[in-house]
């Protein structure tokens, strides 16, 4: 297994690891260009990949083999993984030998998943060095519906204690950083996963979304992030299966990598209350089109860093020069966060409040502000928030009635150090309140809808994302569009990590 785990460092920081100098940073930045060239990004696609499969041209443990190859020239300092077994790996996919076997959708895909859904063969620790992860284990949902298509997972992916900030780091394994400056955080809490497609390891890897945590490191280290309509990918087990707020995704490369996995395991669930019964997934509900789309910094009047603001009006240029039509509506809604992420704070507490009174040591600082936060919250904060989504989900509802898709900047600025908790933009200190701070990537979260980000281009060297909502349930538009929006804006991401 690899990484070892190291309980008890700090997180945000690996053990016996500062802030690097302005040199240090030069010599990281050196090394992981070295190792990504060697793993080449601009390789081949996931379609390419499980062609190369179904032909023979590559077995599933020759793929295992390379992927394995490829993590190990990764350099440590990433640090993408919980753990992984590739002993294991291969022993699953020499197995893959029957005549049917190469007809399954994804047949031999090495795949990673996040440390947030159980797996039966490998260790599910959510990120936390409070939870035994030699206790009984089974997969869950998703894993269960990638293996039945033909996957074979090797490794959990980085994750903090229950993914509950949007930096990537936790006690057990520490700091993910971004491959584009592995000073700065590759964000988070699908930091691992998007650190493995932007360096060339994997063509494609699992996430989980509750609050933009696929989208958000898609966004800092350079790649495509989607968030279904909620339900698409049932999400079992859990424990309030009306909850309607945690996603799963994937992340990739590309925009048909990312329909390509969709199109393997998407799909409803039984037991599952809130899964759509559609019986094919991308097939939007009715609805005319409406010839226009709206482009704003912020739904929600957050501040948004200059450089990107200025690559926001250059890509609506863009789309205009293509037969777009593009319309940039002022519109300020009341930041949701705080009120949002009341539910949040109270099922921490819930859940975790008594271990965390009995071993403080075993939880972060920002995971145990989030616990204390939630043992102030009583019935009538919950059922205010209730109303509260409620009636953001009616103005949300009425306002996206106009257009056929709504864009923002994924985030309002690039990656921040791995180990500062007060990023600024334009000089103002965004402060992290028990649950989060990013109001727009939160809003797909509250109404259930799709949303991907894209990348759009970069400001000083750095990748920054475009997130794409569609309306509810409208997931095969909102990846057709995205799709058309990277032949689009193709000169202005064109630039390789390294």
């Amino acid at each position: 297994m690899y990484p070892a785990p190291r309980r008890g460092s700090r997180a945000g920081h690996q053990a016996g690891v500062g802030r690097p100098g302005r040199a240090e940073i030069r010599r990281e930045r050196d090394r992981v260009d070295d190792a990504v060239n060697e793993n080449d990004t601009r390789s081949p696609g996931l379609r390419s990949l499980l062609d190369r499969l179904r032909s023979r041209d590559i077995s599933p443990a020759e793929a295992v083999g390379e992927t394995a190859r490829k993590v190990e020239a990764l350099p440590k300092e990433l640090n993408p993984f919980m753990c992984v077994d590739f002993d294991l790996a291969l022993d699953r996919a020499r197995q893959m030998t029957t005549p049917t076997a190469s007809e399954l959708p994804l047949y031999g895909l090495p795949m990673s998943m996040k440390d947030l859904e159980p797996t039966a063969d490998l260790p599910t620790t959510f990120g936390a060095a409070f939870v035994d992860s030699r206790a009984p284990r089974a997969d869950g949902s998703l894993a269960a519906r990638l293996r039945a298509a033909g996957c074979v997972i090797f490794g959990k992916t980085s994750t903090p204690a229950f993914g509950h900030k949007d930096v990537t780091d936790n006690l057990i394994t520490g700091a993910t950083r971004n491959p584009w400056n592995p000073a700065l955080t590759s964000g988070g809490s699908s930091g691992g996963a998007a650190v493995l497609v932007a360096t060339g390891v994997s063509p494609v890897a699992h996430g989980t979304d509750a609050a933009g945590s696929v989208r958000m490191p898609a966004a800092l280290c350079g790649v495509a992030g989607f968030k279904p309509s909620y339900g698409r990918l049932p999400r079992l087990p859990a424990s309030d299966l009306w909850a309607a707020r945690g996603h799963h995704g994937f992340l990739a490369r590309s925009i048909e990598d990312l329909r390509i996995c969709m199109d393997a395991v998407a799909g409803g669930d039984p037991r599952d209350p809130l899964a759509p019964s559609d019986p094919v997934w991308d097939t939007a509900p009715p609805r005319e089109p409406r010839g226009q789309i709206a482009l704003v910094d912020s739904l929600f009047g957050q501040e948004v860093d200059r450089g990107v603001a200025a690559l926001l009006r250059r890509v609506g240029d863009m789309l205009s020069d293509a037969g777009i039509v593009v319309k940039s509506p002022d519109i300020r809604w009341s930041d949701p966060v705080a009120w949002a992420n009341v539910w949040h704070t109270a099922h921490e507490h819930h859940h975790f409040g008594e271990t965390y009174r009995r071993n403080p040591e075993l939880f972060s600082p920002s995971h145990a502000a989030m616990i204390e936060a939630g043992r102030q919250v009583g019935a009538s904060d919950l059922f205010m928030v209730q109303e509260r989504r409620s009636t953001l989900h009616l103005q949300a509802t009425e306002f996206i009635d106009a257009y056929d898709f709504v864009l923002t900047p994924t985030l309002p600025r690039t990656a921040w150090p791995f180990d500062d908790d007060h990023p600024t933009i334009n000089a103002k200190t965004v402060e992290y309140g028990p649950g989060g701070r990013w109001a727009d990537v939160l809003l797909a979260n509250l109404t259930g809808w799709p949303a991907v980000s894209i990348p759009c281009g970069f400001v000083d060297g750095l990748p920054v994302g475009l997130q794409i909502i569609a309306p509810w349930r409208a997931d095969g538009p909102c990846l057709d569009f995205a799709q058309n929006l990277e032949q689009i804006l193709t000169p202005l991401t064109s630039t390789t990590l390294g």
